[in-house]
């Protein structure tokens, strides 16, 4: 039979008397050596890569297989661990007991020695927790200390949080919608004082009945309501309270103005201070 690879040859020479039919027998021509010996060179390098499909025996160094898994099984190992197949861990350095691995992700996991007894970890969606005493830190919410009590987690619009104080309206009944004043005022019109306020930096007398309100925060624009109160009364009188002109709504401040009409047929405005006068600004 032909040798035609390495596997096929003899480990006793006189029975080696061809390579891949090319003579090499004893009394051979001598153009079959030259030949012989270039068909050696291809065998070898077809052993070297692996195409003549030969294998070299565990003995000598080699796998005894043409495949990973059967060298694996030659050699005494077990299968390699991917990604994929590695479903469990267990760790016994005494901080995590189990660990369920998935993916690349860690889905959950139980964790000892009475820091975190359970938590579940999915997609990144808690990247950090500290649970004790079924309470949450405030380390776990991304903000600083614990806060006061009546203060609420304010968000900071950057996936941060802060305690502050709430200043949102209390929900009433009823289905339809409500707003809150953005500024407000009671005036002591005769001392020309702001007995309290919300919103308004400063009051300025600008003459009997005459007063202009400084925002603190300036509206939006001027197309903002403003309400009245007057609380004076004398006889035969009419007491009124209202914007000093039509250019008196600016977005920085409101001029307004409290008069009264005399009685008896009298149609004369009088400008005059009363006390006490309620503004109210909505927009």
């Amino acid at each position: 039979m032909a040798k035609v690879k390495i596997s096929d040859y003899d480990s006793i020479s006189a029975n080696n008397t061809d390579i891949d039919s090319i003579n090499i027998a004893e009394g051979c021509p001598p153009s079959g050596i030259n030949n012989a010996i270039r068909e050696l060179m291809a065998h070898l390098k077809d052993f070297q890569s692996g195409a003549s499909g030969d294998t070299l025996a565990v003995a000598a160094g080699g796998t005894g297989s043409t495949d990973a898994a059967t060298a694996r099984t030659n050699l005494g190992l077990g299968a390699v661990a991917t990604l994929s197949s590695i479903t469990s861990a267990y760790i016994t350095d005494g901080t995590i007991a189990t660990a369920d691995i998935a993916d690349g992700a860690v889905t959950s996991a139980k964790i000892a020695d009475a820091t975190i007894a359970t938590g579940d970890l999915a997609d990144d969606a808690v990247t950090a927790a500290k649970i004790a005493d079924n309470a949450v830190g405030a380390d776990a919410l991304n903000v600083s200390g614990n806060g006061t009590s009546g203060q609420a987690l304010i968000s900071d619009g950057d996936g941060t949080f802060s305690w502050g104080t709430a200043s949102l309206l209390t929900a009433t009944t009823g289905s339809a919608p409500y707003y809150g004043a953005r500024a407000w005022a009671s005036i002591n019109e005769p001392s020309a004082v702001l007995q309290s306020s919300a919103n308004i930096s400063s009051l300025t007398d600008n003459g009997a009945g005459d007063f202009t309100l400084t925002f603190t925060t300036a509206m939006p624009d001027t197309n903002y309501s403003v309400v009245f109160g007057s609380s004076y009364y004398a006889q035969n009188q009419v007491h009124v309270t209202t914007l000093d002109n039509s250019s008196a709504r600016a977005t920085g401040s409101v001029r307004i103005q409290s008069y009264y009409i005399a009685g008896g047929g009298d149609t004369v405005t009088i400008a005059g201070d009363f006390n006490p006068v309620g503004v109210a600004i909505f927009r």
